[in-house]
C-alpha cells in the first residue's frame, strides 16, 4: 500500500506540466447601485484556483484554458457564473439577494435552500479546510447549533467521540446519528473517512428532513458528500505537518510531597524503596515518562476534472500521527475514485469508491496506572530497562510503561463503494430512475504478545492474543424521481425501495504458558492453555419510501414523507414500522406586501411534524436464546446450556415524534442572516431491560416500555459587521440548549435506583451524597447527623433532616446536561491574508471528578492531586484533613465542568496570481493553525470534556500547511 501511494504521487506530478497559463482580468459591480464590490471571491469553476477583487472591484486571474467558466460569489449576493471566451475584460454584476439558490444536499437528492421546509444545517467550509482534522467529527464540534459532540478520550486517532443531535432520546439504545456517505449508510469507524475528500456535510435534525431515513433517523442524520470533478483536469496538493503537546497536565504530588503526605496519614508505613528514593531526592513523574512531543502530518494529492462526458476525482492520501502518549500512533493510507460517465444523454453510470489501510499498531502507556502511581518508585533499572515491578514491596502495581513493550500489530483494511446507474427518461421530462448500490467491507486483524518483560506476560509465562473481525454491509436501492415545473407550480416526487444486509464476525484466541518469547503470537501450538471466543451476527432491513415536495411561486412550500421499514431483529409481531411526516414553509419575503422593505432579503417560516424510529438493538434480542454452561461428566467436559433470554415477539421500534418550528431571515442585503428553531420531541416504546421473576431462568427481558421528552432552542447567525477597502470581518455563531427528561419507566411512575433513572429527571444525572464543606471547631457536631465526626472531617449534607447519613440522603447534584452550548467563528481578511478564530463553549455542566478525590488506598499506595488540606492552623472549608477517617462516608467531589475553549486559530495567505503564475502554478495558499490552544475552566482534573480523567491527555496541536493548484 505504501509503495502504491508513492508511485501514485510520482506519476501524477508530471500532469501539472501539461497545462499552460492564461491571464484574464475584469471587475465586479453591484447590479442595484452599479458600484464596485470589494472582496468578491473569483474562482475558476471546478478548481481551487481563485482570487479576490481589490478596492476598485478589479481582479486578475491566471487560468489553464481559453474557455474557462468563472464563479463570482460573496456573502449577501447571488453567485454568478460567467463564461470567458478568450477576449476582452470581464464585467460581472452581482444581485444583492440571499443565497436562496444555494443547493443543499438532503436525503436522496438535493434542494434549493429557499425550498427547504425542514431543519437542515451545513458545516462552514472553513471547518473542513486548513485545520488538522483526523476525522470529520472534529470539524463538526461547535460548528452547528443543536449538535453536542463530546470528546470522550484523546489519543492519536481522536476517534472516541459521542455525537448527539438534539439531545438523548433513548435510555438504553444508541443515541448516535445515522451517517450517510455518498448516499450509503456508513456503519463503521469514522476515522477511516478521509476529511480532505469531503466536499460538504449536512445535518438533518428535525423529523421532516430525517423521516426519509425512517427507522434510523430518530437521532438525526449526517450526510457526507465527497468531492466530484468538473472543468479542465487539475492537479492539487494539500497537506500539513505539525507537533502535539499536552494541553493540560494536572498537578500531582511530587516524591517529597507524597512522602510528607503519607507520614501524616499513616506514620510508619514508608517502605524501603520509598525511603531510599526520598533520601536520594528521586521523584518519578510518571505522566512525564508516559508522554512525549507528538507529531502529525497529512498529505493528499488529487486529480479532478471533466473530459468528454467523464467527470472524475481521484485522490491519494496519507495521515500519520504519533500521539503524545508513548507508543500511541496512527497511520492511514487511503485512495478515492469518484467517477461518473455520461454514456448517453439519458444514461449515466458512476462509482464513489474509497480504499483504505489503517494501521494502529502499538500499545500505548497505561495512563490509568500512571496517574495513580507512587512517585517514590522506580521506572527503570540501572541499565535503563523498564522494570516489571517498580515497587518491590508491593508487586501488585505494574509499571505503567510495561504495555509499550508488548508486540502489537493492528491493521484494518476497508473497501467502501457506492455504485450507481441513472436513467433520465427522454419520453417524459423530469422522470428519472436510479439504481444505487453500496458495499462496505472491513477486515481488522490484531495480534498482541506480552512477554516475560511485562507483568501481564510474567504472571502466565507469556500471553498471546489474536483477534480477527470482519464487517460486511450490502445495500441496494431503487429510486424513482419526478421533478417538473408547471408554471408557478413545482412538483418533486421520490419513491424508494431498498434492502440492506449487515454481517459481522469476530474470532478471538488467547494462549498462555509459552516456553519462549521468540515466536510471539505465531506460536499458539506451543501454548500451555488456549481459549477462544467467537461471535457472528446478521441483520436485514427492508424499506419503502415516498416523498412529495411541492412549491407554489417559491412562496408556499409543502413536504410529505412516508417510510416503512422492516428490521429482522424485532419480534414476529412488530417487525415493520411506518414513519410519516409533514412540513410546510412560507417565504414571507416573497409576498407583495413586503416589497417596500428593501432591507429585508429573506423571511421564511417553517413548521414540521413527524415520526422517526430507532432500531438500535442487537439482531437477536427478540428471540429466546441459550448460553453455554458446560459441566463435568466424570473426568470429561460435557456440553451444557442454560436460558439467557426469553422470546419477545412484540419487541419493536422506539418511536420519536417531533414538532419543529423555525424561521430563516436575512437583512441588509444578507449582511446579517440566520435561523432560529424551536423543537419538542417525545420518544415512546423505549427499548429497556425489564426485571422479571427468576423462576423463568432469567432475570431480565427486553421490552418496549417507558417514554422520554426532549425540547430545545437553536440559533445560528452569520454576519458581516465590517466590509471596507478590501477588508472584511465576518462572524458565524451558534447557540443551542436542550432539556431532556424521563416521562415514564417500567411501572410508569417508579424510579429505577439501580440504573439511576428517575421520572422527571434527565437521562443522565449525578445522584449522590452531597459534600457540604468541612467540620470546624465550634460546630455543634454532637447534635448533628455525624456525631462521631471531628473538626477537619468531611461534612455530608443531611438532605432529609433525620439526623442520619445514609442512602436516603442521596440527591441530585447539578446537571450532567449543559445549560447551553455555543460556537463562535470570527474571520478577518485583507488582500489575501486571513485570520480565523474559532471558540467553543459548554456551560452549566456538573460532573464527578475522580482525580480530585482522596482515593489513595490503605497505607497510601496511590498518588493524588496536590492540594491544600484542612489543618487546625489553616481551617479551610474546601477539603477535609489528611486523616484516614476524615471521609468515612466516601463523599465524592463534583465540580463545574463548564469550559470555553480556543478551539482553532488559523492564519493564512492566498498568493496573488501574478506571483504564482511566474512559477507555473494556478494557485498557492499557506497557513498555520493552532488547535486547543487554551481552555478556560474551573475544572481541576485532566479535562472537563474527557469521560475518563485518568487517560491520555488532550493534545495541543500546531500545524503548518499548504494547498497548491498546478
Amino acid at each position: 500500500m505504501k509503495q502504491f501511494f508513492t508511485l501514485f504521487l510520482l506519476l501524477s506530478l508530471p500532469v501539472a506540466l501539461l497545462f499552460s497559463q492564461t491571464q484574464i482580468s475584469g471587475e465586479v459591480l453591484s447590479r442595484e447601485e452599479n458600484t464596485p464590490l470589494v472582496g468578491v471571491s473569483i474562482l475558476e469553476k471546478g478548481t481551487q484556483n481563485g482570487t479576490l477583487t481589490d478596492e476598485n472591484g478589479g481582479f486578475s486571474l491566471n487560468i489553464s484554458t481559453t474557455e474557462a467558466t468563472l464563479v463570482a460569489y460573496m456573502n449577501g449576493y447571488q453567485s454568478q457564473e460567467v463564461q470567458w471566451t478568450g477576449e476582452g475584460t470581464l464585467r460581472i454584476y452581482l444581485v444583492s439577494v440571499l443565497d436562496l439558490e444555494e443547493v443543499v444536499i438532503v436525503g436522496y437528492g438535493s434542494q434549493k435552500k429557499s425550498d427547504i421546509t425542514g431543519a437542515v444545517a451545513s458545516i462552514p467550509e472553513e471547518r473542513l479546510e486548513r485545520v488538522p482534522n483526523t476525522n470529520f467529527v472534529q470539524a463538526l464540534q461547535g460548528a452547528i447549533p443543536g449538535i453536542s459532540i463530546t470528546q470522550n478520550s484523546a489519543g492519536a486517532e481522536g476517534n472516541n467521540n459521542s455525537i448527539v443531535v438534539r439531545g438523548r432520546n433513548s435510555i438504553a439504545a444508541s443515541n448516535g446519528p445515522l451517517i450517510i456517505l455518498d448516499g450509503v449508510p456508513y456503519g463503521n469507524n469514522i476515522a477511516e473517512i478521509n476529511p480532505t475528500d469531503i466536499a460538504s456535510i449536512e445535518v438533518l435534525k428535525d423529523a421532516s428532513s430525517a423521516a426519509i431515513y425512517g427507522s434510523r433517523g430518530s437521532n438525526g442524520v449526517i450526510l457526507i458528500t465527497t468531492k466530484r470533478g468538473s472543468g479542465k483536469p487539475r492537479l492539487t496538493y494539500s497537506g500539513y505537518v505539525g507537533n502535539q503537546s499536552i494541553a493540560n497536565k494536572p498537578r500531582l504530588m511530587t516524591g517529597e510531597e507524597f512522602y510528607e503526605f503519607k507520614e501524616v496519614r499513616e506514620p510508619g508505613t514508608i517502605t524501603l524503596t520509598e525511603q531510599n528514593n526520598f533520601e536520594a531526592g528521586n521523584s518519578t513523574d510518571w505522566i512525564d515518562l508516559a508522554t512525549r512531543d507528538g507529531f502529525q502530518q497529512q498529505h493528499t494529492l488529487s486529480v479532478s476534472g471533466k473530459v468528454q462526458g467523464t467527470s472524475f476525482y481521484i485522490s491519494g492520501s496519507y495521515l500519520g500521527v504519533e500521539g503524545i502518549a508513548v507508543n500511541d500512533k496512527l497511520d492511514r493510507y487511503s485512495t478515492r475514485f469518484n467517477v461518473e460517465q455520461k454514456i448517453a444523454n439519458w444514461l449515466s453510470v458512476g462509482t464513489n469508491t474509497q480504499l483504505s489501510l489503517t494501521d494502529r499498531s502499538g500499545v500505548p502507556a497505561d495512563f490509568d496506572d500512571a496517574f495513580f502511581m507512587n512517585p517514590l518508585t522506580n521506572a527503570f533499572d540501572t541499565l535503563g530497562n523498564i522494570l516489571v515491578t517498580p515497587w518491590p514491596e508491593d508487586p501488585f502495581f505494574a509499571n505503567p510503561l510495561q504495555r509499550t513493550l508488548a508486540l502489537n500489530d493492528d491493521q484494518s483494511y476497508k473497501v467502501f463503494s457506492n455504485n450507481f446507474l441513472q436513467v433520465d427518461f427522454p419520453f417524459l421530462k423530469g422522470l428519472a430512475y436510479r439504481l444505487n448500490t453500496g458495499v462496505e467491507f472491513q477486515s481488522r486483524k490484531q495480534g498482541t504478545y506480552y512477554g516475560r518483560n511485562t507483568q501481564i506476560g510474567q504472571q502466565v509465562q507469556g500471553r498471546a492474543d489474536v483477534r480477527n473481525r470482519t464487517y460486511l454491509n450490502l445495500i441496494a436501492e431503487h429510486l424513482l424521481y419526478f421533478n417538473r415545473d408547471f408554471g408557478k407550480h413545482t412538483v418533486g416526487l421520490t419513491a424508494l425501495w431498498s434492502f440492506q444486509s449487515d454481517k459481522y464476525e469476530d474470532h478471538s484466541f488467547r494462549g498462555t504458558g509459552f516456553p519462549l518469547d521468540n515466536l510471539t503470537y505465531f506460536q499458539f501450538e506451543s501454548a500451555g492453555l488456549i481459549t477462544s471466543d467467537q461471535a457472528a451476527t446478521e441483520s436485514n432491513i427492508e424499506s419503502q419510501m415516498g416523498r412529495l415536495n411541492y412549491s407554489y411561486d417559491s412562496r408556499y412550500l409543502l413536504t410529505l414523507t412516508g417510510r416503512k421499514d422492516g428490521y429482522s431483529g424485532f419480534g414476529e409481531n412488530r417487525k415493520y414500522g411506518l414513519f410519516p411526516s409533514v412540513a410546510v414553509g412560507w417565504n414571507i419575503a416573497e409576498e407583495a406586501f413586503l416589497d417596500k422593505l428593501d432591507w429585508l432579503s429573506t423571511l421564511k417560516l417553517r413548521l414540521s411534524y413527524g415520526q422517526n424510529g430507532n432500531q438500535a438493538v442487537g439482531p437477536y434480542q427478540s428471540l429466546a436464546r441459550l448460553t453455554t454452561a458446560n459441566y463435568l461428566n466424570g473426568t470429561a467436559t460435557a456440553p451444557g446450556y442454560r436460558p439467557s433470554s426469553l422470546a419477545s415477539p412484540d419487541l419493536g421500534w422506539e418511536r420519536t415524534t417531533t414538532t419543529n418550528i423555525g424561521i430563516d431571515f436575512a437583512i441588509f442585503n444578507g449582511r446579517l442572516q440566520g435561523s432560529i428553531d424551536r423543537y419538542q420531541s417525545q420518544t415512546d416504546d423505549l427499548l429497556l431491560e425489564r426485571r422479571i421473576s427468576s423462576v423463568h431462568g432469567v432475570q431480565e427481558v427486553t421490552q418496549n416500555i417507558g417514554e422520554t421528552e426532549n425540547k430545545g432552542l437553536e440559533i445560528g447567525i452569520q454576519a458581516i459587521p465590517l466590509q471596507i477597502s478590501g477588508f472584511q470581518w465576518s462572524i458565524e455563531g451558534n447557540y443551542s440548549f436542550n432539556r431532556n427528561q424521563i416521562i415514564s419507566l417500567v411501572n410508569d411512575t417508579t424510579d429505577d435506583l439501580v440504573n439511576r433513572w428517575f421520572i422527571g429527571q434527565p437521562i443522565n444525572v449525578n445522584y449522590d451524597l452531597v459534600f457540604d464543606g468541612v467540620w470546624q471547631e465550634g460546630d455543634d457536631i454532637a447534635n448533628s447527623a455525624q456525631p462521631d465526626a471531628l473538626p477537619g472531617y468531611a461534612k455530608i449534607q443531611d438532605v432529609n433532616g433525620d439526623t442520619l447519613i445514609n442512602a436516603e440522603d442521596r440527591t441530585f447534584i447539578g446537571s450532567r446536561q449543559p445549560d447551553f452550548i455555543w460556537g463562535l467563528n470570527n474571520t478577518f481578511s485583507f488582500q489575501g491574508f486571513s485570520l480565523t478564530v474559532f471558540l467553543h463553549g459548554v456551560h452549566g455542566v456538573t460532573r464527578e471528578n475522580p482525580l480530585a478525590e482522596d482515593n489513595v488506598w490503605i497505607e497510601v499506595r496511590r498518588n493524588s492531586l496536590y492540594r491544600e488540606y484542612w489543618t487546625a492552623e489553616t481551617p479551610i472549608n474546601t477539603y477535609w484533613s489528611n486523616n484516614i477517617r476524615a471521609n468515612t462516608q466516601n463523599a465524592n467531589i463534583y465540580e463545574d465542568a463548564s469550559f470555553i475553549r480556543l478551539k482553532d486559530v488559523t492564519f493564512s495567505y492566498q498568493f496573488p496570481t501574478n506571483i504564482v503564475s511566474k512559477i507555473n502554478l494556478a494557485g498557492l495558499s499557506v497557513y498555520i493553525n493552532g488547535r486547543n490552544l487554551k481552555t478556560f475552566t474551573n475544572w481541576t482534573g485532566l479535562d472537563p470534556e474527557l469521560s475518563s480523567q485518568r487517560a491520555i491527555p488532550l493534545q495541543k496541536v500546531v500545524t503548518v500547511g499548504a494547498k497548491v493548484n498546478f
